[in-house]
């Protein structure tokens, strides 16, 4: 509570004469229709309209972020249709319609202002206190599932998640916040926007995130005498660090950023002492973008990018070998490029965008060995060249219908053979509010250098392994009337193929190409918004995912039933906002003929920006049942998560 206080009344100190503050951004209060009218950047990159959009887009907006009280991407994603998110106390990873491997999330594609954020050396897309953002500074969330390949890469595998910064004017000048919560959990931030007189566009941040975590975290396989009967005894900790700029000029945006986040592992994962310290992983993550925007021709857009990554890793962590022995693990990458594309309405009827992409893996090295006596266990360093060239154009056939045709050539140094994959989407806007969509996608997931280098047991790496393979077919209907309702159901299946997992063997703890699967679905979604600002949205999302190679074998991992509720409504006559959430997620199988149970989450959350001016002020209770809930780790364990948490956060202007 110190802290909290301590935060709160410098930023009261910092200024006390207070102008209104302008919270949210431009989305915030749009009605449903409006919504639907905005552009989508991550459809197709055409910025269609939702509801014209080849694909199911999903949108979250800061408004929504705000109501409901989420603390981080993961929070928010797992408030999405069709995605579930689990945590194994030491990352957070995204499940999309039934597929989970608590991959590092290698494949969904993140954005952030459409600029893929996946490292390259994990692929990882990070979504918890590990990504690049503070949640304060997300405009909107875009989620489109499938394989977007087609315009996108690589890793879109099963989705994509574009997260829209917002711009400077939306903070109207200096902005500070505060929280603390349960766990001895605070965090501070401090951001500056503002369009100046010039027009330029500035946003400036930085914050600061720390927790104790629990104190003590209770695991069964570990209870006996000689491992403190099962008890990891203040091992959860936390920090995180944030930087973020964007500056933005006419035609010119120059964007980055900068986290750094550092979590305990408690959980003595791959055989490590249990209940001893070190045990910790550390990630990094940089990022610079300038990107170059005009209309050259009345009818023609160009857009030129270019951009520098770098992604460090490393821990350290205790095992038993007769003595015990410190191991350091780590890992390095680094990578540039750019984009050139065109978009154009220039031909009758057709809507097209064309476009290539570079990328230059400088570094992807990684390293792990014990400390003393020295041995080196791993050491591998790779580089190479990634381009793409992608086409895609949407075709006017009649008055109510539209053809989308696209296609997408991909040269991928860690692969052998260039890849082509195609998209398809026919959509009828039946009548003014109905709109159907039928659509087919394909694309690939190469192989990490983590899992191409793996030897988890030293007998060697795997030097065949090829790339991941799905294909995706779905039917959509969109339901838009003209009152602030929208209803949404697909029908939809994937074909996976290749997907890398471990010798299920166990004889030598090698990727190889072993999974096969299936996945069948349906999912619906329906939203009412009123004038007021009431909220009524639920989904739910049925999802079977079935071995290839063992009829009736349940995967690992996947939930089959995921329900989704949020509910909000103004109270005493606007002066206040309650948000209630429900998540519930099915059983999952795990190793050993286990399962996790099926759980349901509700969260609450009440908001007032009216108690003074320029100072938002929310008060969150997540877990209210105090669920000790079951999640999935990366092994295919069960992990519980916490009780009940309580988060209090004040957001001032000026």
């Amino acid at each position: 509570m110190k802290k909290f206080l301590y935060g709160l009344f410098f930023i009261l100190l910092s200024r006390t004469s207070l102008a209104n503050n302008t919270h949210a951004e431009d989305l915030t209060d749009l009605s449903i229709e409006e919504l639907m009218s905005v552009e989508m950047i991550s459809a197709s990159r055409l910025g269609q309209k939702a509801s014209q959009a080849p694909s199911s887009v999903s949108v979250v907006t800061a408004s929504d972020i705000r109501t409901f009280g989420w603390r981080t991407l993961a929070d928010a994603l797992n408030a999405m249709r069709g995605l579930f998110t689990s945590n194994d106390r030491s990352y957070s990873y995204v499940g999309v319609r039934g597929f989970n491997q608590n991959d590092f999330n290698s494949r969904v594609l993140l954005m952030i202002d459409g600029q893929r954020m996946n490292e390259n050396i994990y692929d990882g897309g990070y979504i918890a206190q590990e990504f690049m953002l503070d949640i304060d500074l997300i405009d909107r969330i875009e989620f489109i599932p499938g394989s977007g390949s087609t315009i996108y890469g690589a890793n879109a595998f099963l989705g994509l998640v574009n997260v829209i910064t917002k711009k400077g004017h939306a903070l109207g000048g200096t902005q500070a916040a505060a929280e603390i919560g349960s766990f001895d959990a605070y965090k501070g931030r401090a951001s500056y926007g503002k369009t100046l007189a010039n027009g330029t566009d500035v946003l400036f941040s930085a914050s600061h995130f720390g927790s104790a975590g629990a104190a003590n975290l209770y695991f069964p396989k570990f209870d006996t005498p000689e491992t403190n009967n099962g008890i990891a005894h203040n091992l959860d900790g936390e920090a995180a660090d944030r930087l973020f700029g964007k500056i933005q000029y006419k035609e010119y945006t120059l964007s980055g950023g900068y986290v750094s986040r550092t979590k305990q592992v408690p959980t003595a994962a791959f055989g490590q002492v249990f209940n001893t310290r070190p045990s910790y992983v550390n990630d990094q993550q940089f990022f610079a973008n300038l990107k170059y925007q005009k209309q050259i021709t009345p009818k023609t857009d160009l857009l030129l990018k270019s951009f520098y990554q770098q992604y460090d890793y490393h821990a350290d962590n205790l095992f038993d070998v007769g003595v015990l022995t410190l191991n350091h693990d780590q890992s390095n990458g680094q990578w540039l490029g750019g984009e050139a594309q065109l978009t154009s309405t220039a031909f009758r009827r057709q809507r097209w965008i064309a476009g290539i992409e570079y990328q230059y893996d400088l570094s992807q090295y990684e390293k792990n060995y014990d400390v003393n006596p020295y041995v080196v266990n791993l050491s591998s360093l790779r580089r190479g060249h990634r381009v793409e060239v992608y086409a895609q154009d949407d075709i006017q056939l009649a008055e109510d219908w539209v053809l989308s045709a696209g296609a997408r050539f991909d040269y991928h140094h860690l692969i052998k053979n260039v890849q082509l994959n195609p998209r398809l989407g026919l959509i009828w806007n039946a009548t003014a509010d109905t709109t159907y969509k039928l659509l087919y996608s394909s694309t690939f997931r190469a192989p990490n250098i983590s899992e191409l280098d793996n030897n988890t047991y030293y007998f060697g790496v795997n030097t065949q392994l090829r790339e991941e393979l799905i294909k995706s077919y779905e039917g959509i209907v969109e339901w838009h009337p003209a009152n602030n309702t929208k209803v949404i159901g697909s029908l939809f299946y994937n074909d996976v193929t290749h997907v890398l997992t471990f010798d299920p063997s166990g004889e030598t703890g090698l990727f190889g190409n072993f999974g096969c699967y299936h996945v069948y679905g349906a999912e619906w979604e329906a939203e009412k918004r009123w004038d007021n600002g009431r909220l009524m949205r639920g989904s739910y999302t049925y999802s079977l995912m079935a071995h290839e190679n063992k009829p009736g074998y349940r995967v690992l991992g996947s939930p089959e039933h995921v329900f989704k509720l949020h509910y909000a409504e103004p109270l005493f006559n606007n002066y206040a906002k309650i948000g209630v959430e429900n998540i519930f997620i099915g059983d999952r199988k795990v190793e050993h003929g286990m399962f996790a149970d099926a759980y349901d989450l509700i969260n609450l959350n009440l908001s007032s920006d009216k108690l003074a001016k320029g100072l938002d002020l929310s008060i969150g209770v997540y877990n209210l049942l105090d669920n000790r809930y079951q999640s999935v780790s990366g092994p295919m364990d069960i992990v519980l998560m916490n009780g009940r948490e309580f988060r209090v956060k004040a957001v001032l202007g000026f």
